[in-house]
């Protein structure tokens, strides 16, 4: 009725909100693995059920919200939300949603939940500190800015012959204005502490980009942990948030690379299985790391470039993005009564605005 008689365009209709988790303890119907929850599929097809809610509200000129979004609800699930493979997950997650237009995410946090990005107090005897899962916040805040300029578009490539990788690998071109600032590439692949690492350990991203970019030297930031299972030891571009007061400090390991580009304009780019990499183009737009004193990621208060393979079989198709969805997009990282402009602090409860609108010029080839 909202729809067929035209209300959801009145004024009166600020928005379309939809609650939503993408699992839910003692409702979901089937257990819940690390695996599952690090799948970009998974992420994807749940938005399958609110894709004719999206398009009426962008049909009616309307914000489309998560009012209320965790990985897992109510309160979280130990070590499914409280380790690295969570924040592959948020990372992913804000993308996406990102790219399909939905345009603010409020995530579902609490001062006990283990969904949370941080725990504020001590509970039992786990002391406060920073989730890893808080890496995909800020890793999102970092990507968008301050100028509320950012453009977010998925470059697909889903349909790639990924092998055993179908499903565990997403990738994202980032612009500022009309410029290219960033492209991300997030292998899922449970890869965890017991493990060794090997060539058939990463993946590697082929990333032809426009010709103008050929001869340049980028930087490659990572978000990284020893493995999926992961509480401590998480870093981001070489830096550590899970300090006392949850402030960035240097991490104990530099895994920030460089990676030339190409003169045809193509660099490759090698990510290890439980690893995000982000290749940064527009090296005049700093990457703001440090949040603002007034308002930290606190956990006590209360409230090397590479062209080599890895494996042997080369996926054919190229996989360029055609979203033509344009709005506004925020997504929070706690109390969303606590608010600020992109890129006005990075603490908690900052909403984070990005826009994105029709992406070309990019594509990406994965080799397993």
């Amino acid at each position: 009725m909202l729809v067929s008689d035209g209300i959801d365009k009145l004024d009166g209709v600020f928005h379309y909100n939809q609650h939503d988790y993408f699992y839910y303890i003692s409702v979901s119907g089937y257990s819940l693995t690390r695996q599952y929850m690090m799948n970009h599929g998974n992420i994807v097809s749940q938005f399958t059920a609110w894709a004719t809610q999206q398009q009426q509200s962008v049909n009616a000129g309307k914000p489309y919200l998560l009012g209320e979004m965790a990985a897992v609800g109510p309160q979280g699930l130990a070590e499914i939300t409280d380790v690295f493979g969570c924040a592959l997950w948020a990372l992913d997650f804000f993308m996406y949603t990102a790219s399909i237009n939905v345009t603010r995410v409020l995530m579902h946090m609490t001062d006990i939940g283990n969904q949370s990005a941080w725990q504020p107090i001590t509970v039992g005897d786990i002391a406060p500190w920073v989730r890893p899962a808080y890496y995909g916040h800020i890793v999102t805040s970092t990507l968008i800015g301050k100028n509320n300029d950012t453009t977010i578009a998925e470059i697909d490539i889903r349909n790639q012959e990924l092998q055993d990788y179908a499903g565990l690998a997403s990738a994202y071109v980032v612009y500022r204005g009309n410029q290219i600032y960033a492209a991300v590439v997030i292998n899922f692949k449970e890869f965890n502490q017991t493990m060794t690492e090997s060539s058939s350990t990463y993946l590697n991203f082929t990333l032809n980009v426009p010709p103008a970019y050929g001869g340049s030297n980028l930087t490659v930031l990572k978000l990284s942990a020893p493995g999926a299972d992961s509480f401590k030891g998480v870093t981001w571009a070489s830096l550590n948030f899970q300090t006392d007061d949850g402030l960035p400090a240097a991490a104990s390991t530099n895994d920030t690379t460089f990676v030339s580009v190409s003169e045809a304009g193509q660099l490759s780019v090698l990510v290890r299985d439980t690893q995000a990499a982000v290749i940064i183009f527009d090296s005049s737009s700093p990457v703001i790391l440090q949040p603002q004193s007034s308002q930290p990621a606190t956990a006590g208060s209360g409230t090397n470039s590479t062209s080599s393979t890895a494996g042997s079989t080369t996926s054919s198709l190229t996989a360029e993005s055609s979203s033509s969805s344009s709005g506004s997009a925020n997504s929070t990282s706690g109390d969303p009564k606590s608010s600020a402009t992109a890129g006005g602090r990075y603490g908690p409860g900052a909403i984070f605005s990005v826009t994105f609108v029709c992406i070309v010029g990019m594509a990406i080839f994965v080799t397993v």
